[in-house]
């Protein structure tokens, strides 16, 4: 599954009556690999997808490949530009595809790769025309040393898409009929990797989903989209650091002492995680005093792959030994509600935008951002345009939220010097009674419960 408007973005370039060339680059998990797939079908395409190999060895694999597809005559010593160019200058008159998928392994062996093909589009304007389509998965490289490789160049390239994750609300509205409590629950578990969703319909349950992927986690190698790229060096060391960030975040100092390992190899570590995707470095709302909020703490990205640091790795040989179904029930059925509740805020951060969106606010929303103070009391607030903000807090597993959640707001507001008039508490189990008589006597207090919550 993908954003249909990024399909057609490359359809509309395939269109033109001229030669281009096009990026495509995200994470696999994004739906990457499904966007090419469709779009290749029905066109004349030729797909070739490099590898880590030398020179040599990556154009006679391209060679091969060229000769299985096209059933053109090779010799062993044709280059690029001679395939090519028999390839795009045939007598069919029709606008051919050619779609170097994980390009970044033939540009960063061959720094004029990309000028190559701007000059062979160049010189064949008027004899034939091509797309080319570059796909990587390597973000931080298309981001960073791509830019730098191709320099001017740059200027030649008639579109780049770089494919996001959904957003919960992009999620519900792919599966309007799906209950709260699952949309909540598959959501927190896969987030926005939409590439996944195609096993999930209206009628799935989050357990059902998940001991889908631990029977998929035991029966087959892991999926490369949750563990980590298979170019990174020294996976024993990340895979420590990941189980040992995957309860939560935390900061440097305790990481180095979970791990035995010296602080400033483990900021190495932790950059080429940030640099993967993988690890984030939390920031927080720049609201009230700075002070008294958490700095320097990293985090899993992707709940997906938080999952699978805190529950299966861990525990690969009882998955082994018990089987999908009693594994979720020993280790993951108990404490599932609180790794959701985790990933609950985000959803209600995205409440706010949708409502935003749809005009229904009173005021102009500025953002809504994550706030990490000391005591977790909060955990975003809402900034209007005038620079005023709602202070939220969020409860998923709890019965329902209490009066003294809503005090330690009122506290933390109160000690953190945040411009707050208003605060809003979201919470799946409603609320206890203090709390809603409050609600009634409290002009700036505003309970919203998740079935209010409008994502669809």
């Amino acid at each position: 599954m993908y954003r249909e408007s990024d399909l057609k973005f490359l359809q509309d370039i395939f269109a033109r009556n001229s030669s281009d060339i096009a990026i495509l680059y995200g994470q696999r998990s994004y739906g990457l690999s499904g966007i090419v797939s469709d779009f290749i079908k029905d066109k004349d395409c030729l797909f070739y997808r490099a590898g880590a190999f030398s020179l040599d060895m990556q154009r006679r694999l391209f060679v091969q490949e060229f000769h299985d597809q096209t059933k053109f005559p090779i010799f062993i010593n044709d280059d690029y530009d001679k395939l090519l160019s028999s390839y795009i200058n045939d007598d069919s008159g029709k606008k051919k595809l050619v779609v170097f998928d994980d390009f970044h392994y033939l540009l960063k062996e061959e720094r004029t790769f990309i000028n190559f093909l701007s000059s062979l589009l160049s010189r064949h304007t008027n004899k034939g025309r091509a797309m080319f389509l570059l796909v990587s998965n390597d973000i931080s490289w298309v981001e960073n040393d791509m830019i730098k490789m191709i320099g001017n160049r740059s200027s030649e390239i008639s579109g780049v898409i770089k494919l996001k994750e959904f957003t919960a609300t992009e999620f519900s509205q792919r599966f309007p009929e799906m209950p709260l409590a699952d949309m909540i629950g598959i959501y927190s578990f896969f987030g926005g990797q939409c590439g996944y969703y195609d096993a999930i319909s209206a009628g799935s349950k989050t357990r059902d989903i998940i001991i889908n992927s631990l029977e998929k986690w035991n029966n087959d190698d892991p999926d490369p989209a949750v563990m980590l790229p298979s170019d990174i060096r020294e996976p024993l060391l990340y895979n420590t650091v990941l189980i040992n960030m995957a309860d939560g975040p935390v900061k440097l100092a305790t990481l180095s002492e979970r791990t035995g390992t010296d602080p400033a190899k483990l900021s190495v570590y932790l950059k080429h995680l940030i640099r993967d995707g993988i690890v984030e470095k939390m920031t927080s709302a720049k609201v009230g005093n700075p002070a008294n909020t958490q700095k320097g703490m990293y985090r899993i990205k992707e709940p997906l792959t938080k999952f699978y640091y805190r529950f299966v790795m861990p525990h690969l040989s009882s998955l082994a030994v018990l089987g999908a179904e009693r594994f979720y029930r020993r280790y993951v059925e108990n404490d599932l509600n609180a790794f959701i509740d985790e990933g609950y805020p985000l959803l209600c951060m995205e409440h706010i935008r949708q409502l935003a969106q749809n005009h229904q606010l009173n005021f102009r929303l500025s953002s809504v951002e994550e706030y990490h103070d000391k005591d977790n009391a909060i955990d975003f607030v809402v900034i209007a345009a005038g620079g005023s903000a709602i202070a939220c807090k969020c409860s998923y597993s709890a019965s329902h939220m209490s009066y003294r959640d809503y005090e330690k707001v009122v506290e933390t507001v109160r000690k953190n010097k945040i411009n707050c008039d208003n605060i809003w508490l979201f919470a799946t189990g409603g609320f206890d009674q203090k709390l809603t008589m409050t609600e009634a006597m409290t002009p700036g207090l505003k309970l919203i419960e998740g079935k209010d919550q409008k994502l669809r």
